[in-house]
This record gives C-alpha cells, sequence and structure tokens, in this order.
C-alpha cells in the first residue's frame, strides 16, 4: 500500500513539475515577456527527488527572469538607499528613458498558488497513508 502510495505521489509530483512550466510560458507570453526569447528557451523542469515522505523539485531558467517578474533591473542595486532617482518623471523626460520598466509577474503569483495546492494535496497523501497504517494495525489485532 505504501508503496503505490510512494508511486502515485511520485506521479503527481511529476505531473506538478511539467505543469508548472507550462503556466510560466503561459504566463511569460502573455505578458510579453518575449524580447530574444531566452528566458522562456532557458525554463525547463529539473530534478525530482523523493524519499519516503520527502521530495525536492528544482526548476531551472535564467537568472535575470526573477529581475523580469519584479520589474527591476538597470539601475536597481542592493544598497542604495531607496533613492531610484531614475524613475522620477522629470528625470526620465529629460533623458529620454521613457517610461520605467514594469512589473511581469510571470513567476512569484503562480510559484505561491501552485504551492499551496501542492501543500495541500500532499497532506492528503501523507493522511492516506497515516490512515492506512492504523487499518493494518487492526488487520493484525483480528488475525
Amino acid at each position: 500500500m505504501a508503496e503505490q502510495n510512494q508511486d502515485t505521489r511520485k506521479e503527481y509530483l511529476e505531473a506538478w513539475k511539467n505543469t508548472m512550466v507550462n503556466i510560466w510560458r503561459d504566463r511569460m507570453d502573455r505578458l510579453g515577456v518575449f524580447d530574444t526569447g531566452a528566458l522562456r528557451g532557458s525554463l525547463v523542469d529539473g530534478t525530482l527527488h523523493m524519499n519516503d515522505m520527502e521530495a525536492q523539485m528544482a526548476f531551472k531558467f535564467l537568472q535575470y527572469g526573477i529581475y523580469v517578474d519584479l520589474g527591476v533591473g538597470n539601475g536597481y542595486y542592493h544598497g542604495n538607499g531607496g533613492d531610484l532617482y531614475f524613475l522620477d518623471t522629470t528625470y526620465r523626460h529629460e533623458h529620454k528613458l521613457g517610461e520605467p520598466r514594469k512589473r511581469k509577474p510571470w513567476f512569484n503569483n503562480s510559484w505561491h498558488l501552485s504551492v499551496q495546492v501542492l501543500k495541500e494535496k500532499m497532506a492528503h497523501f501523507i493522511g492516506e497513508d497515516f490512515a492506512g497504517m492504523f487499518d493494518n494495525l487492526n488487520d493484525r489485532e483480528r488475525g
């Protein structure tokens, strides 16, 4: 029973991992995150390792994808004290910078919502395993 549940969990996690990549690519497409296509092309589902009740997953994409998601990049740096002078309308107009970057949330929103769904599903699987252990105890006591 436990081995069958382990297989079921693994199938679910593999499908979830593949679905996340599809969701992220769809979000990139809808948000217009495709200047060169490099970010979209770099997005792949990585490894899945399972051991009893533990699982580890990895995803890969170009690091600048996080900056695209947050709407930051050139000119934004750690430790600048929050003085983002280049966002000032007058400064941007004088330097012909156009509109400031805008968030293109292809990653974070999807990730947090999907992780919540995954946690609930894994809790359900683990609850079934736990209940199954007690069913086995009752069967042994009767036998």
